[in-house]
């Protein structure tokens, strides 16, 4: 984001709020992905979703809801930076739900197949959005699931780095 002029320091206005509303909801995920590295579960996941999603349930049914959008977006953008990183590991997506199947159940790594496509080849990221409504909340938790097997499965030098979230974060 460009800095408008006056402000040599960063976004100003409307620019600075949604990167300010983007890096609160990445840091919302990237405490689930880690709670979900120390204690495998679905619930850390579950609970970043409805806490990022509950303004949306004031909202009328045909209004785009901001929680969950800027939520997927978020974990669209890391999934994306995985993706880049792991350009040269064709199994990058088998080994995250493998991980998800190991630590948190076979039922979950099966919900998760749902939205790993992104992860594989981007012109399949539309598929995922045929699973929005089969999945529910679970939608946007398989995805927290998945990045946090990504984390597993492909360490950072820092254990504690949600290394897709610094990238794309250094892509933005």
């Amino acid at each position: 984001m460009a800095a408008r002029a006056g402000n040599a320091g960063g976004p100003t206005g409307a620019d600075a709020e949604l990167a300010d509303a983007y890096r609160l909801v990445s840091d919302v995920l990237a405490g689930a992905v880690r709670e979900t590295l120390a204690a495998p579960g679905p619930d850390p996941a579950r609970f970043a979703v409805r806490r990022l999603t509950a303004v949306d349930r004031e909202l009328p049914p045909d209004a785009t809801p901001p929680g969950w959008s800027l939520a997927f977006l978020v974990l669209a953008d890391w999934y994306d930076a995985a993706r880049t990183a792991l350009a040269g590991t064709d199994d990058r997506a088998d080994r995250a739900l493998g991980w998800v199947e190991q630590h948190l159940g076979k039922r979950y790594a099966a919900r998760a197949r749902y939205t790993v496509a992104p992860l594989v080849d981007p012109a399949d990221a539309r598929e995922t959005s045929h699973y929005v409504d089969a999945l529910g909340q679970d939608f946007l938790a398989t995805m927290v699931w998945t990045v946090a097997g990504l984390v597993a499965e492909f360490p950072a030098e820092d254990p504690d780095e949600i290394w897709p979230r610094t990238r794309a974060d250094a892509a933005r």
